[in-house]
C-alpha cells in the first residue's frame, strides 16, 4: 500500500523513502496510507476515509475481500469500471458497480 498509494518504499522498521520527502518516519505517510493501515489492521473500527483518495480504493476492495469493514465517505470515491460488492448502511443495499453506487452516493455527499 505504501509503495502503491505514496510511491514510497519502507527501508526499515522507522526509515521510508519518499520521493518527495525524502527519509521519513511513518509519520510523514499521506493521510491515505494511515487510514488504510488503520482500516486493515482494526477492522471492527469505523474509520473516515474521506482522507484517501481513489488511489485508495483498490486497497479498500482488497481488504474488504478479507475481513468485513466499515468505513464513512464524504465524497464519491471511484472504485474502478469493475465489479465489487459494497454495503451501503445509509439504504441498506448492495451494490457492485460505480453505476449503481453514484445514483446512491449522490444522496448522501
Amino acid at each position: 500500500m505504501i509503495l502503491d498509494v505514496d510511491q514510497s518504499v519502507v527501508l526499515g522498521n522507522a526509515v521510508i523513502d519518499s520521493p518527495v520527502l525524502g527519509k521519513i518516519s511513518p509519520i510523514g505517510l499521506s493521510g491515505g496510507v494511515k487510514t488504510l493501515i488503520l482500516i486493515k489492521n482494526e477492522p471492527e473500527k469505523m474509520f473516515n476515509a474521506s482522507t484517501c483518495r481513489n488511489n485508495c480504493a483498490k486497497w479498500i476492495l482488497e481488504i474488504g475481500k478479507t475481513q468485513d469493514i466499515t468505513i464513512n465517505l464524504r465524497h464519491l470515491m471511484d472504485f474502478g469500471r469493475g465489479t465489487f460488492d459494497i454495503h451501503i448502511l445509509n439504504t441498506n443495499q448492495d451494490v457492485h458497480s460505480m453505476k449503481e453506487l453514484v445514483p446512491i452516493a449522490g444522496l448522501y455527499v
